[in-house]
């Protein structure tokens, strides 16, 4: 099979650079175990519908809280509890620091690192990025290589990313434990939220107290960083 003359791996990353890069605005999370007295704390309930509407800020990006200098399928498996099921079948595209996974049990995550979880894309590109692909050696230029295992393995954080199947399977389970989110981001969200949101939030909370639902968008943050959990009714 032919690829077309345009085809070129530094044009594929630019391509995927929107998608796969750092943005502007970040979101950190971590387990509420590990919060750092937070100036304010944001509880919403929702209905099982409206979940969806977050995980733009998993795309955007948000830390946790891990050991680092282990290999990526440590981290997975054993720090973040995947299933060796999971990790094999869902999770087809994977980028480490801006590079392509072939070999989870070769790179290494570092501290401050940013890992990227897909599904498997469509398209060309999809099968080229693809983890262990066929196309894999055309895209040399952008894929992860060997890391050398740390000596020690220390307490750390990074930066995760989660697309499309991903966000939808897991993206749940990172909202209810809670995300660190800028208070200028979460304004902004909170302001561009559709007309369904305030229908589906059920209740809010804010440092403990009832918030009205209301009042949600108009809320001045500063630059408080917020801890933010949403859950859905039961």
């Amino acid at each position: 099979m032919e690829l077309p003359i345009t085809f070129c791996p530094r044009a594929l990353i630019r391509k995927l650079d929107d998608v796969f890069k750092n943005t502007c605005n970040k979101v950190y999370v971590m387990n509420a175990e590990l919060e750092n007295d937070p100036k304010a704390v944001l509880s919403l309930t929702v209905e099982e519908e409206l979940i969806p509407t977050f995980y733009v800020l998993l795309s955007q990006g948000f830390t946790v809280k891990v050991r680092v200098g282990c290999t990526m399928r440590e981290l997975l498996q054993r720090q973040l509890g995947l299933s060796a099921d999971y990790i094999e079948q869902r999770l087809q595209t994977i980028f480490l620091d801006g590079k392509a996974v072939d070999n989870i049990d070769t790179a290494v995550v570092r501290n401050g690192s940013t890992l990227a979880l897909s599904a498997a894309m469509p398209g060309l590109a999809g099968a080229t990025l693809r983890r262990g692909g066929a196309y894999a050696s055309m895209r040399s230029q952008i894929s992860h290589g060997k890391s050398k295992l740390s000596d020690h393995i220390k307490e750390g954080e990074l930066v995760l990313k989660l697309f499309n199947l991903v966000a939808r399977e897991l993206g749940p389970m990172f909202l209810a434990k809670g995300v660190w989110l800028k208070g200028k981001s979460l304004q902004g969200f909170l302001q561009k939220a559709p007309d369904s949101f305030r229908g589906g939030c059920r209740a809010a909370e804010l440092n403990g107290q009832p918030l009205d639902i209301d009042s949600l968008d108009k809320l001045e943050w500063d630059q408080q960083e917020i801890f933010v959990t949403v859950k859905k009714t039961l």
